[in-house]
């Protein structure tokens, strides 16, 4: 049975002023459309007997009603190609007060699709396959639902869908006030295959367990990462990433111009700039070491004239003075596990199994929480 895994397509997001002027919307809108018909579309030619997406269908509690018609035809493509479509609720679309309501419900008309939003644990059984669906909510209905799904014994293959974060031997997250966190050590291991959403990045957890990420880059910390799905055969155990075409974005390495004017700066900046294909692009340079009176006199006019045809440009400068705040500031000690991930990540793995040293590590601090 083939199974597409997708998440965090985050419709409705909107950045910068630029606007596509065939459809008379926001561009970085229009990308993330375009991320997800391109998984559509994809859906469409591979024929997955069954789509699961983990979360953040929509980018906010009150998208648009062009995000929901968007979000609504292509479910609908899905839905009349026969292929199943289930969701659970993020916590972008995810109502603090339960008297909102959420824009989920607007979707349950459509056929083949089972939506997963009132924040407690739902069992849905698609084609021999029982997928435990918990949605996002808040902590405690959270531990309830990852107790009630690590209780449950089943014969039948097993999908759970969460959207959490994950810490222990890493740290998956991003720090939003309202996200619900895990361990490691509580990951279903009995589940054929735990689909997460959440983390932006297509990262595999353990032999059962990953992020699909998300299908378009929504931060400069993402330059540089692909962006897609996972296609899961369930019968021969077996998972891919599959990448999607997204818009460039470059965040190139931070540039020293130490002790340099700011003739020689300019010079420096257009020469990388020239170097790179920028069409298009969402485009961040660094520069470090640059004095105060030297960015004063920094030509910055043409210097944006050498990026018209980006998307977006950003400049960040680190001064001397902010570089010296930095380097006085206290270093951070973190949690065992977060310490242990970050020294095995820096460490060579050519002389030891690091998958196996990290399931033995995650049993280690597991039986040490108890």
């Amino acid at each position: 049975m083939k199974i597409f895994h997708v998440s965090d397509t985050h419709l409705g997001y909107t950045a910068y002023s630029k606007i596509d002027s065939e459809r008379g919307l926001n561009q970085r809108e229009a990308d993330f459309n375009d991320a997800f018909e391109r998984f559509v579309d994809a859906s469409l030619r591979d024929r997955p007997s069954l789509v699961i997406h983990t979360g953040d269908l929509f980018d906010s509690v009150r998208p648009s009603n062009r995000a929901i018609s968007f979000a609504m035809e292509q479910i609908r493509r899905l839905s009349e190609a026969g292929i199943g479509f289930v969701a659970i609720s993020g916590n972008h679309e995810t109502p603090r007060l339960s008297e909102t309501g959420s824009v989920f419900r607007i979707l349950e008309h459509l056929e083949n699709c089972d939506l997963v939003y009132e924040g407690d644990l739902k069992i849905i059984d698609k084609e021999g396959v029982e997928i435990l669906a918990l949605p996002h909510t808040n902590d405690e209905r959270f531990k309830e639902g990852t107790k009630k799904i690590s209780e449950k014994k089943s014969e039948n293959k097993r999908i759970v869908m969460m959207h959490t974060g994950v810490v222990g031997l890493g740290v998956f997250r991003t720090n939003e006030i309202n996200e619900l966190l895990m361990t490691s050590s509580e990951i279903d291991r009995e589940a054929d295959y735990v689909a997460l959403g959440h983390y932006h990045n297509f990262v595999e957890i353990t032999d059962n367990c990953c992020y699909a990420g998300s299908t378009e880059r929504a931060s400069i910390s993402e330059a540089g990462v692909e962006k897609g799905y996972v296609s899961l055969d369930l019968e021969r155990n077996i998972r891919k990433f599959m990448p999607i075409k997204t818009r460039k974005m470059i965040d190139m390495p931070t540039i020293d111009v130490s002790g340099s004017d700011a003739a020689s700066v300019k010079k420096t900046l257009i020469r990388e700039i020239e170097s790179r294909d920028i069409d298009g692009a969402i485009l961040r340079m660094t520069l470090s070491g640059l004095s105060r009176d030297t960015q004063r006199d920094l030509d910055m006019n043409s210097i944006r004239r050498q990026v018209d045809s980006a998307l977006n440009f950003e400049l960040k400068i680190m001064n001397r003075e902010e570089e010296q705040l930095i380097q006085s500031e206290n270093p951070h000690i973190g949690r065992l596990e977060e310490e242990f991930s970050q020294f095995l990540q820096k460490t060579s793995a050519e002389n030891f199994d690091k998958k196996r040293l990290e399931k033995l590590a995650l049993d280690l601090f597991a039986r040490g929480e108890k």
